[in-house]
C-alpha cells in the first residue's frame, strides 16, 4: 500500500499519545467515523497499526485501542509497544480524549497554534507534580502554557489528615511552582520561554466545581481557572466557560 500523508500523522499521533481510538482519530483526522474505520483496517490489515479491545465499563460493544504495529514502528523508527489495560492507561484515556478536544478546536484557527505533551510524557520526565496534559498556545507571535487536571471525582478535595493526594495539596504544589516558575520540562519540550503557566481544572460536574472553587478564593490562586466537563464537551477550549475563583469571574476565554 502506499502511505498517505494522513496515515504518517496519524502513525505520528498514535504514538505521542502511545494509543489511541477510533474516536480519537476520527476527531483529529476524519469527521466521519465510517471513514475513518475503513482506513484503519488498512491499516491494521498492512501492520501499520495494530488493535486491542477494551471491555467498557458500563457494557456494551468494546471499543478499541490503536497502537504502532510493527512496520508502523519501523517506518518512524521507533519500538512498538501493546497498551496494558490498567486503572492508569483508564485515567490516561480519559486525559488523552481532553487533550484530542483541545487539538480539534484549536485546527479550525488559522492563527493558533497549539502543541500537546500528554500525561505519560510528563510522568516519565520524574517530577514531582504530574498535569494530566500540559499544551502550548501560540497565537500573534504570543505564546501560552496550559496544565491540564482532569477532575474525574474520585480525588478528595479537602482531607481532614492533610493527605499529599488531596486536591487542596495538589493545588499548593502548583501555587509553590507558579512562584518558582519551575517549567524547564516544558520550555525544552516546547523549545519556548515561558513567563508563567496557567491550570485549566475540568470539574466532574457543578458540585466538584463548587468544591474546588473554595479552596481558590485567594488572589494568589489567579491562574487556576475552572470548568465543568459538560460545559467543556459543549463548546471549545478557549470559548467563555472558565470560571477563576480567586478574581470571583466567570465566563472567561483562555485566549
Amino acid at each position: 500500500m502506499i502511505l498517505q500523508k494522513r496515515d504518517i500523522e496519524i502513525m505520528e499521533s498514535i504514538y505521542k499519545f502511545q494509543c489511541l481510538t477510533s474516536i480519537n482519530l476520527t476527531t483529529l483526522f476524519f469527521g466521519n467515523i465510517k471513514v475513518c474505520q475503513k482506513r484503519l483496517r488498512i491499516l491494521v490489515i498492512a501492520d501499520y497499526l495494530r488493535s486491542v479491545n477494551v471491555p467498557r465499563v458500563s457494557g456494551g460493544r468494546c471499543q478499541k485501542l490503536l497502537y504502532l504495529g510493527g512496520r508502523g514502528a519501523s517506518f518512524l523508527g521507533v519500538t512498538p509497544s501493546k497498551p496494558r489495560y490498567t486503572l492508569q492507561l483508564s485515567h490516561q484515556n480519559k486525559n488523552t480524549a481532553l487533550m484530542v478536544s483541545i487539538i480539534a478546536s484549536f485546527k479550525s484557527k488559522e492563527d493558533t497554534q497549539c502543541q500537546v505533551m500528554p500525561e505519560h510524557m510528563i510522568r516519565a520526565s520524574g517530577q514531582r507534580l504530574i498535569p494530566d496534559g500540559v499544551f502550548k498556545v501560540r497565537k500573534n507571535n504570543k505564546t501560552a502554557l496550559f496544565c491540564l487536571e482532569n477532575d474525574c471525582g474520585t480525588e478528595v478535595v479537602r482531607s481532614p489528615t492533610y493527605s499529599s493526594d488531596d486536591i487542596e495539596n495538589k493545588c499548593l504544589r502548583y501555587l509553590e511552582q507558579f512562584e518558582t516558575n519551575s517549567i524547564k520540562l516544558y520550555e525544552s519540550q516546547f523549545a519556548e520561554t515561558f513567563n508563567r503557566f496557567r491550570v485549566l481544572f475540568v470539574c466532574n460536574d457543578v458540585r466538584r466545581l463548587d468544591a474546588i472553587s473554595n479552596l481558590l478564593t485567594d488572589e494568589k490562586f489567579h491562574f487556576i481557572w475552572l470548568t465543568t466537563l459538560s460545559e467543556f464537551s459543549k463548546k471549545t477550549i478557549c470559548a467563555n466557560i472558565w470560571h477563576v475563583p480567586s478574581l470571583n469571574k466567570s465566563s472567561l476565554s483562555i485566549i
